[in-house]
């Protein structure tokens, strides 16, 4: 009998109103060996994070229907999931999300390698 690895695939969250960028963060996550769902609002958002409990969530700040900071508290009132917080803000008008503690924050425009680093980083991944 042969023994047969099992690799669990961690579950992202990616919610980004910018469709082009979304799909890209999706590409690029499925690439690194990640699980993807993914939303274009808030709304959809935390539909999703209800519906899959992923382990990381990838979150834009300024999104329709419901925010990012709104979704974030919401987030946090029943979680402590990583949130890598993805926005165009500068980090000192960001700091009002401190509170809600995201884990990590990545500026607009950015790397996907790097974005990819600290992903892996709040999951203790080691890069591939």
């Amino acid at each position: 009998m042969v023994d047969k690895e099992i690799t669990i695939q961690p579950q992202v969250l990616i919610v980004e109103d910018e469709v082009g960028l979304r799909e890209i963060l999706e590409v690029n996550f499925r690439g690194a060996g990640y699980q993807v769902h993914s939303a274009g609002d808030g709304v959809a958002g935390w539909q999703q994070f209800e519906r899959h409990n992923p382990d990381l969530l990838v979150l834009d700040l300024k999104l329709p229907q419901l925010s990012g900071f709104r979704l974030l508290e919401l987030v946090r009132s029943e979680s402590d999931v990583p949130v890598l917080i993805l926005t165009a803000y500068d980090f000192a008008e960001a700091e009002e999300v401190a509170r809600f503690r995201p884990d990590a924050y990545v500026k607009k425009p950015f790397d996907v390698k790097r974005l990819l680093g600290v992903a892996d980083r709040l999951l203790g991944r080691a890069a591939g």
